[in-house]
């Protein structure tokens, strides 16, 4: 009787023991599920969050752009056109806007970068070399940019050229058009990505220039010009043109041209108190004597870092003036 007791004793230890362990094992389940549920919310909250801050930035920045336009216009529609209350050779201006946002806004005279559609092939290459491609490799790419540009006059050429893409893994041909935007540059044959994005900010298709005019030229691109070693002109990206023996000399006089003085680059790069990032830029040609200018390009603009260095802004944004 004992034995058969203690049997049924330890029978239903075994039985409370397994439930505990259900029990255990079922709350480890719902904390796990409880768990996930809270870290996916936290993490939809926090991408809520980025994309409300960078849709404030996006819409900062582009009333930044749409600000300087209207200072351009002002200009423009007065006696004297060429008295700008700001600087068109690329300096960034920072200024604050409103919810305590920062702001970087420049003007960039497209007359002092290399046009696509009317430099010539030597120009070209001498820029695309100074950002780091080897000489044969920049004689290539300057040759396909003009190609790609040039109507097509030949069919069997034309056919050439367009196995030549299909052999680089590119389903079409060369345009056989002017370009209409610098971005269309990567659609040239032999372009690699990180030499188009080296050299975007110093090529146009509105200046309608033979050269560039020097005046307005970032020092970076004179440097190229000038036949400087690629690490010269890196350590130049970014250098302010105006100052004292950054610009370089020695830019053959067939690579210069005067600007028309009536297309710019107009960037605005702003950052708000939470961290929104937004850069944003438009190519507008100016009407001397209206109130109105041609929008050629608007489109979303590179980042240049403008406020990256945290440490060197850091408490001096009460300085800034508003924009």
């Amino acid at each position: 009787m004992r034995r058969s007791i203690t049997r049924s004793n330890r029978h239903c230890s075994g039985e409370r023991g397994f439930a505990l362990i259900l029990v255990i094992w079922g709350l480890g389940l719902i904390s796990l599920i409880a768990l996930t549920v809270i870290t996916v919310g936290r993490y939809r909250n926090l991408v809520i969050a980025n994309l409300i801050e960078n849709a404030a930035a996006e819409a900062l920045a582009e009333a930044g752009v749409n600000l300087r336009r209207l200072e351009l216009r002002a200009a423009f529609s007065s006696d004297f056109p060429n008295t700008l209350p700001f600087p068109t050779n690329g300096e960034p201006q920072l200024c604050t806007m409103p919810q305590g946002a920062l702001a970087a806004l420049a003007v960039e005279d497209e007359g002092g970068k290399a046009d696509l559609n009317t430099a010539s092939p030597q120009l070209m290459s001498a820029l695309l070399r100074g950002f780091g491609a080897g000489t044969e490799e920049a004689d290539r790419i300057a040759a396909a940019i003009a190609d790609f540009s040039r109507p097509a006059t030949n069919p069997v050429l034309a056919d050439v050229a367009f196995l030549a893409y299909a052999q680089d893994g590119r389903a079409y041909g060369p345009k056989a058009g002017p370009f209409e935007t610098v971005l269309e540059l990567d659609q040239v044959i032999g372009m690699r990505p990180e030499l188009l994005q080296a050299v975007l900010p110093y090529v146009t298709v509105h200046s309608r220039t033979p050269g560039v005019d020097p005046r307005v030229a970032a020092p970076a691109l004179l440097a190229a010009l000038a036949g400087f070693e690629p690490a010269r002109v890196t350590q130049l990206v970014g250098a302010a043109r105006d100052r004292a023996g950054e610009t370089p000399r020695g830019v053959p006089s067939q690579y210069l041209s005067p600007s028309t003085g009536r297309s710019f680059l107009v960037r605005a790069e702003v950052r708000t108190p939470a961290g929104g990032l937004f850069a944003q830029e438009a190519i507008v040609e100016m009407i001397v004597g209206e109130m109105s200018d041609e929008l050629r390009e608007w489109r979303r603009g590179q980042d240049r870092s403008y406020f990256s260095d945290a440490t060197r802004l850091q408490g001096r944004e009460r300085l800034w003036p508003p924009c």
